[in-house]
C-alpha cells in the first residue's frame, strides 16, 4: 500500500497552530497518554506526532473504535438489501430462542445500545459459545426503551453480516471499504465460529483510522469515487437515542449507529476505551484522531474540547515553528535510568526458574484485553532470567499456551521482539535497568497495545525473590472510569474511598504481585 495524506502547514489551511500547540504540551505535560495523532484539515495533514516504540503505520488496538468499523459494515448491508434495521435478531438466530424471548430485539436495537441486555464484558469467554452469551443474558429493559452500553451488541451484529454473507467482517470488508482505502487487512478478534468481536479486538494504525475517518468527513468519497453509502453516514453520524444524563461529557450528548455526538458543535466522534477517538468536525473540512494509553480518558476529551475553542481562530503564525520542533522533540513513552549492571546478579540467576503463585490475570497482556479473548492467556506462573556470553540479558515467561523469549534492551533503547499471548501475534517493545544494584526493572509494551507491563524484579540478600507487578492505565483509575462512563458519577469522596482502598484490593487479585515460591535450574516441563 502506497498511499499517503499530502501535508500542509496549520496556518496556511486556517488551523491554528497555538491551539494545537497547546493541546499537545497539556497532553506531555498531564500525561494524557498520547501514542500517536493526525489532525487533518481538508483531507491534508497539518500536524502529527507519535512517541516511539509507536509509528504512523503500525497497527494499534482500537477498543471500541471497532464498533463504528462494525457498524460500517451494517450499513453497506442494509445498503445492498441483504439486512434491515427492523430485522429481529431471531430471524438470523433463531435457534438460540425457540420460545422466542428474544424476538423483540432488532438490529436497530443493537446498533443504537438499546436492546435493553445486560451482557458482562469480563465473563471468561474462552471457547464459550458468544451467541448464546448474549441470547441467555438477562433483559433489564424493554427494548427500545433505554440506552444501555453493552459491548456484545455489536458482536451479534458482526455475527449478523458474517453470517448473511457467509464470510469474515474482515472479508466482508476489504473490497467494500478496506482495499479503496489502500488499508491492508487487519487483525480482528474472533470467536470459534470465525465471527469477528465487532465490539472490540480490531487492530489498526493512526494512518489507517484517518483513513476511514476522512472518507466518512467527506461524505464516503474517495478518490473521487463513493465507497460508503451516504445515506448511511447520514443516519450513523447523527443523533439517533439519548444516551446517559450524568458522567462523561462526550458520552451524555447522544448515540447515532456506533458513533458518538460530541461536546464541540456539530461534531461525532468514533470512541475506544483508553483514549482511542476519530473526530470529524462536519462544518469545519476538519478530521482528528488519536490513539493512546490513558486510565481516565475523559482528560484526554476535555483537553480535546479545550482545543477546539480556538483551533479555527485566526492562526498565529508563529506557533508553526514551535509546534513542529515540540513534535519532532517526542520521546519515548518509556524511560529507564542507564545504570551499572550487577552482572554478579544476573550470572547467579541466570537459567534459574522463578516459580510463583499465578491467576488468571497475570499476564503480559492487559485485563481489558486478556478476558474478552476467545483463547485464555495469564496464568503465568514462571519467569527465567538468562544472561548470554555477549552480556545480553533475555526474560522467558510462560501464560496459558504460550512461552515466549525476549531480549531485554538495557541501554535504554527498545528492543523489539515477536510474542504470541491467546492466540494473537504481537510485538513486545522492551527496556531493562538495574535501578538499584539489588532491584530489576523491566518494562514490556506491546507495540499493537496501549500498555506497558512494569515488572519490577527485588532480589534481597537472603536470596528472595519478589516481582511487582503493575501495568499502566492502571486499573484503579480505571475502576472510576467506569463507573463515571456509565452515568453514576462519583463524588469526590467516593472517588477517593474507591480508587485508595476499594480499587487496590481487586487489584491485587486481578494483577498480582509474583511472590516467587522457589528457585530451580531451568526447566519449562516440570510438573
Amino acid at each position: 500500500m502506497s498511499f499517503e495524506f499530502k501535508k500542509a502547514p496549520c496556518a496556511d489551511s486556517g488551523i491554528n497552530p497555538k491551539a494545537v500547540y497547546d493541546f499537545i504540551t497539556r497532553a506531555e505535560n498531564d500525561n494524557l497518554g498520547i501514542d500517536s495523532f493526525m489532525l487533518l484539515k481538508g483531507g491534508k495533514v497539518v500536524a502529527q506526532g507519535c512517541h516511539a516504540p509507536y509509528t504512523m503505520t503500525s497497527p494499534h488496538v482500537l477498543y471500541s473504535m471497532s464498533k463504528s468499523i462494525t457498524a460500517t459494515a451494517l450499513g453497506y448491508a442494509i445498503s445492498e438489501g441483504k439486512v434491515s434495521l427492523d430485522d429481529s435478531i431471531c430471524e438470523y438466530f433463531g435457534e438460540y430462542d425457540k420460545r422466542g424471548k428474544n424476538a423483540d430485539i432488532t438490529v436497530r436495537h443493537l446498533v443504537t445500545m438499546t436492546a435493553g441486555k445486560m451482557v458482562g464484558m469480563a465473563k471468561n469467554r474462552h471457547h464459550k459459545d458468544w451467541i448464546k452469551i448474549f441470547f441467555d443474558a438477562p433483559s433489564i429493559a424493554k427494548p427500545g426503551k433505554i440506552f444501555l452500553y453493552t459491548n456484545d451488541n455489536f458482536y451479534m451484529l458482526s455475527a449478523i453480516v458474517s453470517k448473511v454473507y457467509g464470510e469474515t467482517l474482515v472479508d466482508f470488508l476489504y473490497p467494500r471499504l478496506f482495499e479503496p482505502l489502500e488499508i491492508e487487512k487487519p487483525v480482528w478478534e474472533t470467536d470459534d465460529f470465525g465471527y469477528a468481536s465487532g465490539g472490540w479486538g480490531l487492530y489498526m494504525s493512526i494512518t489507517d483510522t484517518a483513513k476511514i475517518m476522512q472518507c466518512y468527513a467527506n461524505g464516503g468519497v474517495w478518490n473521487g469515487k463513493q465507497v460508503l453509502p451516504k445515506d448511511w453516514i447520514d443516519e450513523a453520524t447523527k443523533y439517533q437515542v439519548p444516551t446517559v444524563k450524568k458522567g462523561q461529557i462526550d458520552v451524555t450528548k447522544g448515540y447515532g449507529y456506533g458513533f458518538w455526538r460530541t461536546s464541540v458543535p456539530d461534531s461525532y466522534r468514533a470512541y475506544g476505551l483508553h483514549g482511542q477517538m476519530g473526530y470529524v468536525f462536519e462544518n469545519r473540512d476538519t478530521v482528528l484522531v488519536i490513539h493512546a494509553g490513558i486510565s481516565k480518558d475523559e482528560l484526554l476529551s476535555l483537553a480535546v474540547d479545550d482545543m477546539c475553542k480556538t483551533l479555527w481562530d485566526e492562526p498565529e503564525r508563529e506557533y508553526e515553528d514551535k509546534l513542529n520542533e515540540l513534535l519532532a522533540s517526542l520521546g519515548d513513552k518509556d524511560e529507564l535510568p542507564v545504570e551499572e549492571r550487577s552482572v554478579e546478579l544476573e550470572k547467579r540467576y541466570s537459567q534459574k526458574t522463578l516459580r510463583t503463585r499465578s491467576s488468571a490475570f497475570a499476564s503480559m497482556l492487559h485485563a481489558t484485553m486478556s478476558t474478552v479473548m476467545n483463547e485464555p492467556s495469564g496464568k503465568t506462573d514462571r519467569f527465567i532470567l538468562s544472561r548470554e556470553k555477549n552480556g545480553d540479558l533475555y526474560l522467558m515467561w510462560k501464560e496459558g499456551y504460550d512461552v515466549n523469549n525476549v531480549k531485554l534492551g538495557m541501554n535504554n533503547e527498545y528492543e523489539y521482539n515477536t510474542v504470541h499471548l491467546a492466540g494473537l501475534k504481537f510485538t513486545a517493545c522492551t527496556k531493562a535497568a538495574w535501578t538499584t544494584p539489588r532491584v530489576l526493572t523491566v518494562y514490556v509494551r506491546l507495540l499493537e497495545g496501549c500498555h506497558v507491563r512494569r515488572l519490577v524484579f527485588v532480589f534481597d540478600s537472603e536470596g528472595k525473590v519478589i516481582i511487582k507487578n503493575d501495568s499502566f492505565p492502571d486499573m484503579p483509575t480505571l475502576a472510576v472510569h467506569y463507573v463515571d462512563f456509565s452515568g453514576f458519577p462519583l463524588s469526590e469522596p467516593l472517588e477517593k474511598l474507591l480508587k485508595k482502598h476499594v480499587a487496590p484490593a481487586v487489584l491485587l487479585l486481578g494483577e498480582p504481585n509474583f511472590k516467587i515460591r522457589d528457585v530451580f535450574l531451568d526447566s519449562l516441563n516440570y510438573k
